[in-house]
């Protein structure tokens, strides 16, 4: 597995195929092969994939600082990505944290990303946070945060201390307005049963070129593997980013 360096931390990461590049961002708790073992890399072929474990996840570097996860490093670590990589562009697939991720990138180095994908994010940071100082043995246990513990220890390679540290700072997706720098073409999506729904299609308004597909009678991760999406993501980099 290939390994940059980015802020002085090393980051894993896995690539295959050949055309134009394609990052995907995984979400909280999970790494890069997530993206193969749902058989989204199968759905993206004929394009240049880049599938980077976001540090605190997988093989990369575990730092268990809270400032180490702040959006624009974790954004800045996709630019690195890129520039390891020698491409002057991207298209951006992130999921839940990794669409979040991919927002900042756009955001702060829109001329980085060719479009962009984004779906089941712009959750509640201050939830978040709250779920990240309970991991971290800072408040009360609640149903939500035993179900999150459950879920990391599923995990290969994860580390709780990093993972409560990442979650601690929010994850925050970036102000409505300073989304709007980001004048590519944008699909975002989320399913009707996911509680992110109503902030993610909010989102899609923010952004000039977004347009917002609804997934029906699915939750966070059912709407992540959902045929409809699969075949929403091809269709849209065909026409925006032809192989």
């Amino acid at each position: 597995m290939p390994t940059l360096a980015s802020s002085g931390f090393d980051l894993h990461y896995q690539e295959e195929g050949q055309g134009p590049a394609l990052a995907l961002l995984h979400g909280w708790g999970a790494n890069g092969a997530q993206w193969k073992q749902t058989g989204w890399t199968a759905q993206l072929t004929d394009r240049r994939i880049l599938m980077p474990d976001v540090r605190g996840h997988g093989q990369s570097a575990h730092p268990h600082a809270e400032d180490a996860y702040v959006m624009e490093a974790l954004a800045g670590d996709v630019v690195a990505l890129l520039d390891s990589e020698r491409q002057d562009q991207a298209d951006l697939f992130g999921y839940s944290m990794g669409g979040a991720i991919a927002l900042w990138v756009a955001t702060l180095w829109p001329d980085r990303v060719r479009s962009l994908i984004v779906g089941g994010v712009g959750g509640d940071p201050f939830t978040a946070a709250a779920l990240g100082r309970e991991l971290q043995g800072l408040g009360p246990p609640t149903e939500r945060g035993e179900a999150y513990r459950a879920y990391v220890k599923e995990q290969p390679d994860a580390d709780l201390v990093a993972l409560a540290a990442c979650l601690a700072t929010g994850l925050p997706a970036p102000p409505c307005v300073e989304l709007a720098i980001f004048g590519g073409e944008a699909l975002v999506a989320a399913g009707t049963d996911d509680r992110r729904y109503a902030a993610t299609e909010s989102l899609a308004g923010c952004l000039p070129g977004g347009r917002f597909l609804r997934i029906e009678q699915a939750d966070h991760m059912g709407a992540f593997v959902h045929r409809s999406l699969m075949q929403a993501v091809a269709e849209f980099l065909d026409e925006v980013s032809p192989r």
